[in-house]
Formats: C-alpha cells, sequence, structure tokens
C-alpha cells in the first residue's frame, strides 16, 4: 500500500494516510517528515491562489527543481478579475473568468491546502490555518490580496444588485442587466464612484462608466455623446483631487469626460446608501466636512479594500496591515525568510495584475539568492499598467512606476485612445491579455511588457 502512497501527490498522500491512522490529519507537518526524498527539499509555504500566488509558484518551480510549494487558499474557484469590466460591459461571460482552485494550482505544479490563514507566527517560521492546521515553512511567500468589504459603507450590504446599486467588484453580471435595463422614458440620475480606500486596479471605477456611456450613446438613448442631458445626467465622485495618480493620463480623461459631459466631482467620499421606497440617495462627504445627499437612479458603487483580516496586527505587517516588505527587493523588512507580492504587498504602486507580471520574476531571483546564501540582486521599479477602457474598441493603455514615471512599452503615445491605436489597445484588453494569462501567465512564462521573455 505505501508505495502506493508515495507515488500520489503530497495532497494525496495526507489524504490516504490520515484515513488509516498513520498521521494527524489536523497537521500539516507530516508533509515535512523524512518519509522520502521528497523531505530534503525546501519547503516554500504561499499564502494565496490568486493572481500572485500562482503565478510566483509556477515561476519558482521552473527556476529550482528542489523545493516543495503548498499553496494555501480555502476559495473553490480562481477568478480572473480584470475580465468582471467586460462582464459588466456585456463584453465577456463571467463563467469564463473562473476556474477550479484545484486545477489552477495543480496545472502550476504545486500543492493545494485548501484552507484559509489565521495566523502567521514568524518566529516559528509556520502558519495557523482557521482550521487551527499548523503549517511549517522554510520560506514563506504573502500573496494574499486583499479583500473586499461589503459591510464597511452602510446600506451597501444590503441593496448591492438591486435597487438600481451595482458594482463591477461583484462580478460585473448585476451591472450589465442594470446598464441594459435603465429607464429612459424619464430623466435619470447616474453616478459612478470611487472609495478612500486603496483598490483593485485604480481605473477599473472609470472603465465601467465610459463602456456604460458608450452602450447608452449606441442604443440611442444618448445623442452626440451625452448631449442629450434630459435623459441622463452622469456623474463620477470621488475623493481624488483629479481622475488618475499620473498627470499625464489624468488630462487625457479629464477631456474625455468633457467630450461626453460626465460631471466630475472631486474631494467627494461616498459614505453611505439610503433607500426608502422610491427614494434613493447616496450619501457624499465633501472635502469642507459637509455631507450631501444625492438621488440616483443607478449608482455604481466600488466597495471599501483593504488587507486581509490576518494581517492586521500580523508581525510582519505595517500599521495600515500591508505586509511590510523593501520596495526593491519585495523581501520582508523584518524577516528574511519571507516575502510578497501583489495587492497584500506595501510597495507604493497600483495594484494590478501587470505589476504581479513584473514583481513575480523579481521575487523569485531574490527568494532563491536567499536560499544560496547569495546578494538580492533583483529589483522592481514599481511598474504597473491600467489598460482603461474607453469603449469597446477604444483603451488608454497607461503604463507607469515609482513616482508616477511613464513607462509606456510600445513606439506611441499610449494616452490616445481612439483610431487604430486605441482598437489596439483594446484587443489586448479582450483578447490578448485573457489569453495569455490562462495560458501563459499562470503557468510561469509571461512578463507582462517583455511577453514570453523574461527580463
Amino acid at each position: 500500500m505505501f508505495s502506493r502512497v508515495l507515488s500520489f501527490t503530497r495532497t494525496q498522500r495526507a489524504a490516504v494516510l490520515g484515513a488509516v491512522g498513520v498521521v494527524s490529519t489536523t497537521s500539516w507537518t507530516y508533509l515535512h517528515n523524512p518519509v522520502t526524498a521528497e523531505s530534503e527539499k525546501t519547503r516554500i509555504v504561499v499564502i494565496g491562489g490568486g493572481t500572485a500566488g500562482i503565478t510566483v509558484s509556477s515561476q519558482l518551480l521552473k527556476k529550482d527543481k528542489d523545493i516543495d510549494i503548498t499553496v494555501v487558499d480555502g476559495s473553490k474557484y480562481h477568478y480572473y478579475q480584470p475580465a468582471w469590466t467586460l462582464v459588466g460591459a456585456g463584453l465577456y461571460d463571467y463563467e469564463d473568468t473562473r476556474r477550479e482552485m484545484r486545477r489552477v494550482v495543480e496545472d502550476a505544479g504545486a500543492d493545494l491546502l485548501p484552507e484559509n490563514v489565521n495566523k502567521i507566527r514568524p518566529d516559528e517560521n509556520k502558519i495557523v490555518t482557521t482550521s487551527g492546521r499548523e503549517v511549517q515553512y522554510d520560506y514563506l511567500v504573502v500573496a494574499a490580496g486583499m479583500t473586499t468589504d461589503w459591510t464597511a459603507l452602510p446600506g451597501l450590504k444590503e441593496n448591492i444588485g438591486k435597487n438600481g446599486v451595482v458594482s463591477n467588484y461583484d462580478g460585473g453580471e448585476a451591472t450589465h442587466q442594470a446598464i441594459q435595463a435603465l429607464d429612459t422614458g424619464s430623466p435619470q440620475q447616474i453616478l459612478f464612484t470611487f472609495p478612500a480606500t486603496p483598490v483593485k486596479c485604480g481605473g477599473a471605477p472609470q472603465k465601467v462608466m465610459y463602456l456604460a456611456q458608450e452602450y447608452w450613446q449606441d442604443t440611442g438613448v444618448l445623442e452626440d455623446k451625452g448631449s442629450d442631458m434630459n435623459k441622463l445626467n452622469i456623474s463620477f465622485y470621488t475623493p481624488a483631487k483629479a481622475l488618475f495618480p499620473v498627470a499625464k493620463y489624468a488630462e487625457r480623461l479629464a477631456e474625455i469626460c468633457e467630450e461626453r459631459h460626465i460631471h466630475t466631482m472631486f474631494t467627494h467620499t461616498l459614505t453611505g446608501i439610503e433607500v426608502k421606497g422610491d427614494e434613493k440617495h447616496a450619501i457624499f462627504r465633501a472635502e469642507d466636512g459637509k455631507m450631501k445627499r444625492v438621488p440616483f437612479d443607478l449608482l455604481h458603487v466600488v466597495p471599501p479594500m483593504g488587507p486581509p483580516p490576518f494581517l492586521n496586527l500580523s508581525p510582519i505587517a505595517n500599521a495600515g496591515g500591508w505586509v511590510d516588505v523593501d520596495k526593491s527587493t519585495l523581501q520582508s523588512t523584518k524577516y528574511s525568510n519571507i516575502f510578497a507580492l501583489g495587492d497584500c504587498s506595501s510597495v507604493p504602486t497600483s495594484k494590478t495584475a501587470a505589476a504581479i507580471c513584473a514583481q513575480a520574476p523579481v521575487l523569485v531571483k531574490n527568494l532563491l539568492s536567499q536560499r544560496r546564501g547569495e546578494p538580492l540582486a533583483a529589483h522592481y521599479n514599481g511598474y504597473t499598467s491600467c489598460p482603461l477602457m474607453t469603449g469597446k474598441n477604444s483603451l488608454l493603455l497607461m503604463e507607469f512606476g515609482y513616482g508616477g514615471e511613464v513607462m509606456e512599452t510600445f513606439p506611441w503615445d499610449q494616452r490616445w485612445d481612439n483610431g487604430l491605436r486605441g482598437r489596439v489597445h483594446a484587443c489586448l484588453k479582450t483578447t490578448v491579455f485573457p489569453w495569455a494569462y490562462w495560458n501563459l501567465m499562470l503557468k510561469g512564462r509571461w512578463y507582462g511588457p517583455s511577453g514570453i521573455f523574461e527580463p
């Protein structure tokens, strides 16, 4: 029997050996007992089976076969969340944005522990799951993403998906239905919002607005890019003082809003939603502290976001709850055998899948250098990208690094979203990137701007 057991994956061995009472099923340490030569390998635990966790696992295993990787994540599905913008616009099927987590992890060559993390004990080189299971590691990679808190905004949880309140961060299906079902028999107040917290992809809250506006124009609800203001009054509310933190792109976005008669309401933070019968109001706090009640017929909300709860007060996190890492090497500032990347890390750049493309090879090289006792020579420059769709065939391909430094890939001005350039940009978003994500990136063979060529 044991010869057959040893030919299984480690996850399968755990179930068999636990069932016959050879090991405890409440501990993960049996994976590292000296039963086979596997136990001599370096043990790496990756927290999170999202984009960052799977990408870095794939790349590590391609670089070094003398390691074992266990991905810890209790989610049933792995999602390609950048496509939720397309779902909200009716350009993509929601079911095509997800695959079973176990399949994705195994395709990467790692093992899955289908539980969530409760705490990290870095002084013991150990994590503890929500079931109480303890998992030892030699190296830890934290790629836990960030959480969307639907309860942090009063009135959001009970109204999301109904009463005209929608969000693409909920998958996008309800957004598309609401855009299609808008009552055009009377004037409509349409509000799009941006939160006061960090968000997944800072351009996403605007993408849905431009795509919705284009849909209403194409279906005759609007004429001449929104000039028929008797029908729809579209506004964008944000706590920021500009439409984007990089001036070059902010200027172009401001032009687009003016062209399409979209009202921009800066320094306004959404603090609550009130629905009483047919009366619906969004509550905003202005920069001067005054509260405003704004009526709406359709409200697109971006929920408050933050680090996963298990990182709050964790020894590896900073005061904000983000994993405190060196922004260049992605190594923990407190523990040399811990690294982090993606949305949960403290790196001061936009939280996008494109950023992970650039971070993953840096982390992989530096972790393996640390393992060999060599200096950490790879450096992350803050590169990130936001492919901001302004229509089905138009897109600003915004690429930048630390300090807002523009880092564009193509030999043309990428802020222009129209014409042939815009069509090329849009094709990347709708066709190239989704294919590359599932077939290359999650399998350790996609590096963002350099494509399949490792930087």
